[in-house]
């Protein structure tokens, strides 16, 4: 047993982090007060350590991103219940990005526009992804909202991707090159690639 010397609670030592600094062999603050500590620091000095990750994410791209992939597949389902949470409790925002996303496909569809064409693209992706098991979405190769460009709300404009290849996509154009090797412009989807 030892006393906290932040909080003057008496807790077992295993509530206490090795340090060979003291006589025990352990810390003077128990594990909960070095926690509470190091949030404060951290909220204290927000500037200063996003600075610093930025810098480092700047100096180091493909071992941050390959640190990001990694801890997203480590924390894929609590990354999804978080969402699902969030998105549960927001749904005036999510209704708001939706209807904002919704007028541009408006705006960016034209008159002459091939409706059977696309609505046929769609119902390809739901068949592959039902065939593959493998969440898939529709594309606009180039995006219809972008400071450089804007695509069009056409079949000719749109491929069949992996929802994963979709999401890391994003809004970029043109694509950055770690992305390019993943993402390969299809032609057009015929039917015949999903008859069984």
């Amino acid at each position: 047993m030892k006393v906290c010397a932040r909080c003057g609670v008496v807790k077992d030592a295993t509530h206490f982090r090795k340090d060979s600094r003291y006589a025990d062999g352990l810390g003077s603050w128990c594990i909960e007060c070095h926690r509470e500590r190091n949030s404060e620091w951290a909220r204290e000095n927000r500037k200063r350590l996003t600075e610093k990750s930025a810098a480092y994410r700047a100096q180091h791209r493909e071992a941050a991103r390959a640190s990001n992939r990694k801890c997203k597949q480590a924390n894929r389902d609590r990354y999804a219940s978080n969402h699902q949470a969030w998105a549960a409790s927001n749904k005036d925002k999510r209704r708001a990005t939706w209807a904002a996303h919704k007028a541009a496909k408006l705006r960016a569809t034209p008159k002459w526009a091939d409706f059977s064409a696309i609505a046929n693209v769609y119902r390809l992706a739901a068949e592959a992804e039902k065939l593959t098991g493998v969440r898939m979405h529709v594309d606009h190769i180039v995006p219809l909202q972008h400071q450089l460009v804007c695509g069009l709300h056409v079949a000719e404009n749109l491929q069949i991707l992996p929802g994963a290849f979709n999401e890391a996509k994003r809004n970029h154009w043109p694509l950055p090159p770690h992305l390019q090797l993943f993402i390969e412009r299809p032609a057009p989807a015929k039917q015949e690639a999903f008859n069984v």
